[in-house]
């Protein structure tokens, strides 16, 4: 008996549907149900509606973890791919060393991410981190990196800067390398500097993966977890949380998984549009 392309095709298609229903549908909708529900450690699930919901919206932890994920993607995202775009522009370049330059400028992404942030961490520490020492060594004060908001939220920051600058870097430069060499010529040939090239050709054949590189990297670092847990764990005094710090806290230390499940439901519409819009540049 023949089978035909396209039942062969649902055949290999099940195994990954299944485990698309299992681990990611599944928790969707019990995540989204929970969000209407009383669910606290120890009580018995109870139906209050919208309740959660009001809550979250009079709750000032919750304005201040919007506000702090707002700033996280806002800044870290576009800091981040403007120099990997820049950056990836002068890799394309041939000058001496350059094989190095691109081994070197990687091992931050290779670093595994838990241990870079624990050492990100001692770097930082007040009384025993190496820029307070270098600081102390020059007649400067010691800064309290990871014990004051302004100073704590800058951290986060510039760690997930320094951490997935290159990942985005090498994105950018592979996107560069496509294209053709002959066009980079002739605006040689014709006069064009280096900023007449980069503004004419790199930038607007470029655009599209860069959009598509922004929408990916958004979705991504709203639902970054490690960065702000592992570096501030939310502190000081839960001021640096961000959404996803904040559904853990209420999920795991406060016990209530309803009011962490309304967390991540209010921004999942923006979530789903960003996707959308990711899906049709794809296409």
């Amino acid at each position: 008996m023949k089978i035909s392309e396209n039942t062969l095709g649902i055949i290999f298609v099940l195994p990954f549907i299944f485990f698309f229903i299992f681990f990611v549908v599944s928790p969707l909708i019990e995540e989204i149900s929970l969000s209407f529900y009383e669910a606290k450690i120890g009580t018995e699930h109870k139906f209050i509606g919208i309740k959660n919901f009001v809550t979250l919206i009079s709750s000032l932890d919750y304005h201040r973890a919007l506000l702090n994920t707002a700033l996280y993607v806002g800044i870290a995202v576009n800091i981040k791919l403007v120099l990997a775009l820049l950056i990836a522009n002068y890799l394309n370049k041939d000058f001496k060393g350059r094989t190095i330059v691109e081994i070197l400028f990687l091992l931050p992404w290779a670093i595994p991410t838990v241990s870079a942030l624990l050492n990100f961490r001692w770097i930082l520490d007040t009384d025993m981190g190496i820029i307070n020492q270098i600081l102390s060594e020059i007649g400067l004060s010691k800064v309290k990196w990871l014990s004051q908001y302004e100073t704590a939220m800058f951290s986060i920051i510039m760690f997930h800067i320094w951490k997935w600058l290159p990942f985005w870097t090498v994105i950018f430069l592979g996107g560069i390398k496509s294209i053709p060499r002959e066009l980079y010529e002739a605006c040689s040939i014709d006069g064009g500097g280096i900023w007449k090239t980069f503004r004419y050709i790199t930038l607007p054949l470029i655009k599209p993966l860069y959009i598509i590189c922004v929408l990916l990297s958004t979705i991504w670092t709203m639902g970054d977890f490690n960065t702000v847990y592992v570096l501030t764990g939310g502190g000081p005094a839960q001021t640096t949380n961000v959404l996803a710090t904040l559904a853990y806290r209420y999920a795991f230390f406060v016990g209530d998984f309803g009011m962490a499940s309304s967390i991540i439901t209010f921004i999942l519409p923006i979530v789903i549009i960003l996707l959308l819009l990711l899906f049709r540049m794809i296409r």
